[in-house]
């Protein structure tokens, strides 16, 4: 019965989009993200020492690639899936998306957009915290503005905020050289990016 549901949902599905106008797009951009970061130590009598307190946080800017594909759908709803990296000195962040945005024209060649997106996030520290290696859910929601260069080439900028699901308990090294336990938790994520998108 599960699997007549779920094969008639995906035909009915497959029947409306080839009654949509389609457009298939694949793009790149480059920006910047800013990640917030939290540690707490967990191991009694040790502090922060830039601090002086047990827990510490931090929002570390890092260099953002993006790269996406997906369908634009009547000129009007666009879903996409993107693969985004952010690089910065302690850590990287690999975010694996799919997004939905609502498409809102200003004229024939230039429209806005508001959208949501959803996936799976992945951290690996560096030096100090190169222990540190955990995944998980993450969401958020973007904005943005998109030009028609040509009738195939179009830019794009943009903003994203993230909410992250990223903790992990791991040691590091005080400054006497003892292994204490530190819970490390990455917050959420604002970006902004601008890149080139081909329609065909």
């Amino acid at each position: 019965m599960k699997k007549s549901l779920v094969m008639a949902t995906l035909v009915a599905a497959s029947t409306s989009m080839m009654a949509m106008d389609l457009q298939y797009f694949l793009g790149a951009g480059a920006g910047a993200s800013w990640n917030k970061s939290e540690s707490s130590i967990q191991t009694p009598g040790y502090v922060f020492v830039n601090s002086n307190s047990t827990t510490d946080s931090d929002r570390n800017s890092s260099a953002l690639m993006i790269l996406k594909g997906g369908a634009i759908l009547d000129n009007t709803h666009r879903l996409s899936f993107s693969y985004a990296p952010a690089f910065h000195s302690d850590a990287n962040v690999h975010n694996f998306m799919a997004g939905y945005d609502y498409l809102i024209p200003v004229n024939n060649d230039s429209r806005f957009y508001v959208g949501a997106h959803a996936g799976i996030s992945s951290f690996k520290g560096k030096d100090d915290i190169s222990n540190f290696d955990m995944s998980g859910f993450a969401y958020g929601t973007q904005l943005g503005y998109i030009y028609d260069l040509t009738k195939n080439i179009e830019f794009e900028i943009g903003g994203m905020y993230t909410k992250h699901n990223l903790d992990k308990t791991g040691r590091i090294l005080a400054n006497d050289g003892t292994p204490i336990s530190m819970k490390l938790e990455v917050k959420d994520a604002i970006s902004t990016f601008a890149g080139i998108n081909y329609k065909f």
